[in-house]
């Protein structure tokens, strides 16, 4: 045989495939189908403090039985098709809608696909609450590991620190905050400078007045510095005239580069000794660095004397 030949059955195989492709998608069907539910909350009303909202969580989905030719069903959108149901309800009451076709929208009106009956669910519960505004702290949800001889200045920031979330009050009242998604970062050198994504909680039924929010972290290179000339203040002296003996010291500090290398040693930095404890036997010198962006190690000397000015 001929390679010609052998072309010309193929060209006659898939000639007749097309044909029968194309007689079968002209017949029609019947199949099911998943469509998109939206569930409106009821209108808006004069009196904000009595407006409701939809409080228990409802399905996004409903199942139809759908018939068109084979062609067109091929050719469906997700889309399509979107059952919008209307809402009324006062505060804290509880009706039952039965979901119907005529609640159906039809996106494109080509697709030559009918809605012949709704599957599942054909009604659905909805319970009303209070709407409710309440603004809520972020929670940033950030895992830093930060390298080697490298600090975090301060702490992670998070900018807005709190969001506006709106909502009925039984789904709003159990939440103490909003919570961002997962970012992890390894090894980190520099700063943090990320927009992460808020998680919306409460099963959808809560609207946020923003979709993320900015996580920065101040990211230094590990440092250690001496400061000279740190005043020592005297303490609990009841009223009398004292001074420290020797009157400064020199702190050791560790902590980001930028940090320690601008401490003012005037300002930043407070030494002191309470002399309550002194007349008790105590001669070292406290510290008070609580707010300080840097770590103490070592005061030189450790211990003064207290004397009368």
């Amino acid at each position: 045989m001929k390679i010609g030949d052998w072309g010309i059955k193929l060209g006659a195989v898939l000639l007749a495939c097309f044909l029968w492709f194309h007689a079968v998608t002209e017949h029609s069907y019947t199949e099911e189908a998943s469509i998109r539910l939206i569930v409106e909350d009821p209108p808006l009303v004069e009196n904000v403090l009595q407006q409701s909202l939809i409080a228990n969580e409802v399905p996004d989905r409903v199942r139809v039985l759908v018939s068109g030719r084979g062609k067109d069903l091929l050719q469906r959108q997700e889309d399509d098709f979107v059952l919008r149901l209307r809402t009324e309800g006062e505060i804290a009451s509880r009706r039952t809608y039965r979901l119907q076709l005529a609640q159906i929208e039809q996106r494109s009106s080509d697709t030559g696909i009918q809605v012949e009956e709704i599957l599942a669910p054909t009604e659905l519960e909805i319970e009303f609450d209070r709407r409710v505004e309440r603004d809520l702290p972020v929670h940033a949800a950030v895992d830093l590991r930060i390298a080697p001889a490298h600090v975090l200045v301060g702490s992670l920031s998070v900018d807005p620190p709190a969001v506006r979330v709106v909502g009925p009050k039984s789904v709003l009242d159990t939440l103490l905050f909003v919570q961002t998604d997962t970012l992890y970062l390894d090894d980190v050198r520099e700063d943090v400078d990320h927009v992460v994504g808020l998680v919306r909680a409460g099963g959808g039924r809560l609207s946020m007045g923003q979709e993320s929010v900015r996580v920065q972290a101040d990211i230094q290179i590990l440092a250690e510095n001496d400061i000279a000339n740190v005043p020592v203040e005297i303490v609990n002296a009841g009223g009398r005239v004292l001074r420290a003996d020797p009157e400064r010291v020199t702190v050791k500090v560790r902590g980001g580069v930028d940090v320690v290398s601008s401490i003012d040693p005037q300002r930043d930095i407070n030494v002191y000794i309470d002399f309550n404890a002194f007349q008790n036997g105590y001669f070292a010198l406290q510290k008070n660095d609580a707010e300080a962006h840097f770590e103490i190690l070592e005061i030189i000397p450790a211990q003064v004397n207290v004397v009368s000015r």
